[in-house]
């Protein structure tokens, strides 16, 4: 099969990035570089579906990466993975691939893309740049278990969730696409606790939602935590008395710097000085402010905070603003250059469990990847970078599990969507198509 036969049939088939961003994989498929990684690392704390698929489908991942390599012209294949995943490590060996292993250390956020670059390469990407830039892709293993899918003519229907916290079971389970958050918790025995709170993705990047979201192509987590749970106190505060916390209580201590995984890559992004400038009004870019372009939006400035304020949460409205008002980021033309003290800096993974609360959840999870089809599925139009897909199915249509429910536009950036269950379409607009077994 040739590189771009294979990557029609990614792009065929709606494979996106599965570790979160979700980043339309036939993309990746058509550049050209030297390296291509598998990641396994699996950046946040209690997530455990990378590693159960490491365990049980390494043949497939490995196809996967095989694919990806003959498509982009690689010589070398890394697989990353953290040290302690030492039966997937195993696995892994025993398959006897030829891949190289990047073992990282147990630390937050070992799992990001740059990081793992770093470690497995000794590459710093620039500010603003991809992989791409220093000649490699990084792929999650289950969307490389997607690739290998695709070409046998699967589409992406179904993702592995880690689903723990309050509840019965706390399992790595296998979802419908489109599935909602309560009826992939029924699937694990229920809620435990009478004041539950949703919470979706890991601990540190996730977000607060309610029981009827539906699960995507990018859904990593469902977490239930007390509505006491530290995380969930500081998620529900507002942005606006998050200024005024940061206004009366900030103390320039610049240990949120210090912490930061980028600005240790010597990327130009400093926290402590985005707490500074937020009373200023926001149509005064300053450099401060151009640095939210930055930000990797992984939370240990949080984590470092003494005072337990969020720069994350002000980069994440002063990048909305700059976007929103269509700002250019200038990129650098030196590249970064790396912290002296940037390995001594490293959160450990046990540490940060112990102080975002979250030690007692830290349990050994089934895994459940049994066919099982809900009632009812609500499949959004968009779960990936770019334009939301097109419908291309109208109410009462009769559609097929893998059947084509959003086309990609016209010269857009943009990833299919297709029905996870056979059934009925109940509803049809710009943004999800619902539909009934």
């Amino acid at each position: 099969m040739t590189a771009s036969e294979t990557a029609e049939k990614v792009k065929a088939a709606g494979v996106v990035g599965a570790g979160g961003a979700g980043f339309p994989t036939h993309v990746k498929l058509q550049t050209a570089v030297d390296i291509v990684i598998a990641n396994g690392a699996e950046c946040e704390p209690l997530l455990g579906s990378d590693r159960a698929v490491m365990v049980k489908y390494p043949d497939k991942i490995l196809q996967g990466l095989q694919l990806l390599a003959e498509s982009t012209g690689a010589r070398r294949k890394i697989i990353a993975v953290k040290k302690k995943y030492s039966e997937a490590i195993k696995v892994f060996q025993s398959c006897n691939s030829g891949c190289e292993f990047a073992l990282l250390p147990d630390y937050y956020p070992a799992g990001d893309e740059v990081e793992i670059i770093k470690f497995a390469l000794g590459e710093i990407v620039p500010e603003r740049g991809l992989p791409l830039d220093v000649g490699a892709v990084v792929d999650n293993v289950e969307t490389l278990m997607n690739i290998a899918s695709a070409v046998e003519g699967i589409p992406v229907t179904r993702r592995y969730v880690t689903v723990c916290g309050e509840v019965k079971n706390p399992s790595v389970i296998s979802v419908p696409i489109g599935a909602s958050v309560k009826d992939t918790l029924d699937r694990c025995g229920g809620i435990t606790i009478d004041d539950p709170v949703v919470y979706l993705g890991g601990p540190m990047m996730g977000t607060i939602s309610g029981t009827d979201a539906p699960v995507t192509k990018t859904t990593t987590g469902i977490f239930i935590l007390p509505d006491d749970h530290f995380l969930i106190q500081t998620r529900s505060i507002t942005y606006k008395h998050i200024i005024r916390q940061a206004q009366a209580a900030c103390t320039s201590c610049r240990l949120c710097t210090d912490a930061c995984p980028r600005y240790l890559l010597g990327h130009d992004i400093e926290p402590h000085k985005i707490m500074r400038t937020i009373s200023l009004k926001m149509n005064e870019r300053t450099d401060e402010m151009m640095s939210a372009y930055l930000c990797c939006f992984c939370g240990v400035c949080e984590y470092a905070c003494p005072m337990r304020l969020s720069p994350r949460r002000v980069y994440e409205k002063t990048l909305e603003y700059l976007m929103s008002e269509s700002v250019e980021f200038n990129k650098k033309n030196s590249p970064p250059s790396e912290h002296p003290m940037r390995q001594y800096r490293r959160i450990p993974g046990a540490r940060l469990m112990t102080r975002m609360g979250l030690d007692k959840y830290n349990k050994k999870l089934r895994f459940d990847d049994s066919e099982w089809t809900p009632q009812e599925v609500k499949i959004p139009l968009k779960q990936h970078i770019g334009f939301p897909a097109e419908p291309v199915v109208s109410i009462s249509s009769k559609v097929l599990k893998g059947e084509l429910l959003g086309e990609i536009p016209a010269g857009k950036l943009s990833a299919r969507i297709h029905s996870s269950i056979d059934g009925t379409v109940t509803e049809v607009n710009t943004e999800y198509v619902k539909v009934r077994a």
